[in-house]
Order: structure tokens, then C-alpha cells, then sequence
């Protein structure tokens, strides 16, 4: 037994289903999928248009957007923060934002604003590289396997300074 609605499930044959044109279902979906969460306009369109014509998601989002309840701005913001408490590199980071369909303008305004230095100069991105190394890879280094922490770090996007630093403040703590 399926839980799917019929227009869910994959068709056969490779017909695909005829899609609606009408602009008051599109809106009433596009409330519904924000209602859910919060989305870029990027994937909103997309996601409406899997069951609407082109211009009638293209209409919903327009009025999504005029109506504020889409903001890519806010959207890139919020996001960054949350990718800088996962502790995310800010090339990580532009990278997950550059998949959720935003402009590099959007990504470089909320990254700059997100990974700017606080008031006593230190650069969140380097505290988030620091907490990572603190807690996830201090028995590396108390192994002497510096070369495979550096490793790491560098596979998830930050900066060789960054790591060097990372580590030494780990290292004074051992």
C-alpha cells in the first residue's frame, strides 16, 4: 500500500502529466510550501513548476516576493548563520548557497556580513575551524597526526591560515 497520492507516483511510459495553468492553485501551493519552511525564489519556482505551467509559478513566486514572504536577501543571511554554527567554512558556505539558487551578489552580502570579524578582531570562521579542531580531531593531534587534521580542514573548505591557526590554539591547550 502507498502512501503517495496518485500524482505523486512516477509514470510509465515516459508521459508525463498535463500541468495547471491556474495562477490562484499556484499561489495557494506556493503558501503551502512556505508554510513549511522558509525557501529561496529559485527553488520555489521549481518546485512549482513540477505541477504548474511556467508562468503561473513564475506569477506565484512574483507575488510571493512582492509581498515579502520570499527574500532571497534574508534567506542568504539566515542561511550563512546557520552554516557558520555548523561550523562551515565560508567557501562551504558560499558553496550551499550558490545550490540553493541565489546570485554571487546575495552570497558575497550575506557571507560578509556573517563572517565578518567581531569587535576584538577575531574571525568567526576561524573560531568555527578552532571549535571544530577541539572537538573532533584533538585525539589527531595528540597522536602527532597533524598532517591528517590539516587534511581534513582542507577538504572542508577553509583556508591553510586559518587551519594553522586552528590548530595552534588547540595544540596550546594540550
Amino acid at each position: 500500500m502507498s502512501f503517495y497520492r496518485k500524482s505523486y507516483r512516477p509514470r510509465r511510459g515516459g508521459e508525463e502529466p498535463e500541468k495547471c495553468a491556474d495562477p490562484a492553485k499556484a499561489r495557494a501551493r506556493a503558501l503551502d510550501a512556505l508554510s513549511a519552511r522558509e525557501m529561496t525564489s529559485t527553488q520555489l519556482y521549481e518546485r512549482l513548476c513540477a505541477r504548474f505551467t511556467e508562468q503561473a509559478a513564475a506569477a506565484a513566486v512574483a507575488e510571493m516576493v512582492e509581498l515579502d514572504y520570499v527574500n532571497d536577501d534574508r534567506y542568504a543571511e539566515t542561511r550563512a548563520h546557520g552554516l557558520l554554527m555548523a561550523r562551515k567554512s565560508r567557501r562551504a558556505a558560499a558553496q550551499n548557497l550558490r545550490q540553493k539558487g541565489l546570485n554571487s551578489q546575495q552570497i558575497e552580502q550575506a557571507l560578509e556580513t556573517v563572517y565578518a570579524p567581531d569587535e576584538n578582531g577575531e574571525s568567526p570562521e576561524l573560531e568555527a575551524a578552532a571549535a571544530l579542531v577541539a572537538s573532533r580531531y584533538r585525539k589527531k593531534l595528540a597522536d602527532g597526526r597533524r598532517d591528517l587534521v590539516v587534511a581534513a580542514l582542507q577538504r572542508r573548505g577553509f583556508a591553510y591560515a586559518v587551519i594553522k591557526e586552528a590548530i595552534r590554539r588547540t595544540e596550546e591547550e594540550l
